[in-house]
């Protein structure tokens, strides 16, 4: 079964989100998903931390035309988001490329951050990581073209509710 993701649908899909009443602003959450049909690739999120030094949100999204997108979040390092970029260069699958992060962390501790990686030369594989010392509730959930990720959140619920949206 193919998986049909538009930018559009992505966008609406946040604005739902952003503006239903049970998801409260401690929510940080974001998706990154292919469109297998179409070859666009899109992101989108929104935190609850920041601003920071005059930065907003700490919800870093690399997309790489005609090959995939990253989402980093929970604990920012640029050093593991160019080096989630470069495995993803290399042809890495997209656990491959988290397996490979974990295991090389820039800080040295994998345990606060927080993954979704989406390929689309790979026909939409998808893979996340949620490191278990990030701030509750925290979660992520991957599906055939997309990973949607979640921190501070209230409850399982914010996540449930982008599953059934998507």
């Amino acid at each position: 079964m193919k998986f049909h993701f538009s930018l559009i649908s992505i966008l609406v899909f946040m604005i739902f989100i952003l503006v239903t009443p049970e998801i409260l602003p401690q929510d940080t959450f974001s998706i990154v998903a292919v469109d297998t049909v179409t070859g666009e690739i899109g992101s989108a999120g929104a935190s609850c931390v920041g601003p920071i030094g005059g930065v907003g949100a700490f919800i870093l999204s690399d997309v790489i035309e005609g090959i995939g997108g990253i989402h980093t979040q929970a604990s920012y390092l640029a050093q593991n988001q160019q080096n989630a970029r470069a495995r993803m260069l290399e042809g890495l699958s997209p656990q491959q490329i988290i397996d490979w992060l974990v295991a090389n962390d820039a800080g040295g501790n994998p345990t606060i951050r927080q993954y979704g990686i989406v390929d689309l030369t790979r026909n939409g594989e998808s893979a996340a990581y949620t490191g278990s010392n990030c701030t509750n509730y925290k979660n992520h959930v991957t599906g055939p073209g997309y990973a949607i990720q979640g921190v501070f959140c209230l409850d399982r619920i914010s996540l449930i509710r982008c599953i059934q949206l998507s």
